[in-house]
């Protein structure tokens, strides 16, 4: 529900079905995992084998691990982090989804979720395998709420949202305190269940998949746009404008000239032999 021009009423939006299927999703293995974990002996090994684990994932393609690990709440110790996702993921994503509608929003918090856990197992092969970087699994949907919050401000750059509830932000004041969170988590080695660099994936998803069309998108018809061209033919060269049409000057007057066949007609005499006439 918005307010006054230029600024966005937060308490209680209304989420979309895909906002509230993930957020019940969410609530349902948050509490079933803790139960599971806390009170069984076999719920730690199965909650484990839906972590993200860079060696399972790049040595025994083990993709699925890219996703589940993005439902996964810490099933130990306080429930913070379980609220935490739900209110980072609620006053934002209702927008989006009205914005975009449910297809594409589902898609794009798949994508940021893949993504996030991506980036950091990429970092991972590249021999960065210090707990700095990552725990040995990850899990957690931070990934998911950084690249909601970059797309919520690429779409309301002059929207002010409440920052903690009390601190009016523009969106595009958003987008770069989203990039210095992303930043100091890896300054200070924040003991994040995702690791510092999965963040980075959410807002890099949320750049390329943010914005009404995409950059994703935008890239995707300018490529689509050369190869036309090129296939026509008509490929302008890099930095040349077409030749603007010339205006016509000024030529001779326009006249009405006077003939044709009536004028031809009324020249003629009439006939002698009038049999023929009707």
């Amino acid at each position: 529900m918005r307010g006054e021009p230029g600024q966005m009423s937060m308490p209680f939006p209304r989420p979309g079905p895909v906002l509230r299927a993930f957020l019940i999703a969410l609530v349902g293995l948050g509490v079933g995992w803790a139960l599971l974990v806390n009170w069984t002996p076999w719920g730690e090994e199965w909650f484990l084998k839906l972590t993200c684990v860079p060696d399972r994932v790049f040595r025994h393609f083990e993709v699925w691990r890219l996703f589940t690990a993005g439902l996964l709440t810490a099933p130990k110790g306080p429930v913070s982090h379980l609220f935490f996702t739900l209110i980072g993921l609620y006053f934002l994503s209702p927008d989006l989804e009205r914005r975009w509608g449910s297809a594409r929003f589902a898609w794009f918090l798949v994508a940021s979720l893949t993504f996030g856990f991506l980036a950091a197992c990429a970092v991972d092969g590249l021999g960065l395998t210090s707990r700095i970087f990552h725990p040995p699994f990850m899990y957690g949907a931070t990934a998911a709420i950084t690249a909601v919050a970059v797309a919520w401000a690429r779409e309301n750059s002059d929207t002010e949202v409440r920052l903690f509830f009390v601190v009016p932000v523009k969106g595009k004041y958003l987008f770069w305190i989203t990039l210095l969170y992303c930043v100091l988590g890896v300054v200070y080695a924040d003991d994040m269940t995702e690791g510092v660099i999965a963040p980075f994936g959410g807002f890099l998803t949320g750049i390329m998949l943010g914005g009404s069309p995409s950059m994703l998108r935008r890239t995707y018809l300018r490529l689509k746009l050369a190869l036309l061209q090129r296939k026509a033919g008509t490929t302008p060269r890099a930095g040349v404008r077409p030749a603007a049409r010339r205006p016509r000057t000024g030529g001779p007057p326009l006249r009405v000239l006077r003939g044709g066949l009536e004028e031809e007609l009324r020249k003629r005499e009439p006939p002698k032999d009038k049999r023929y006439l009707n």
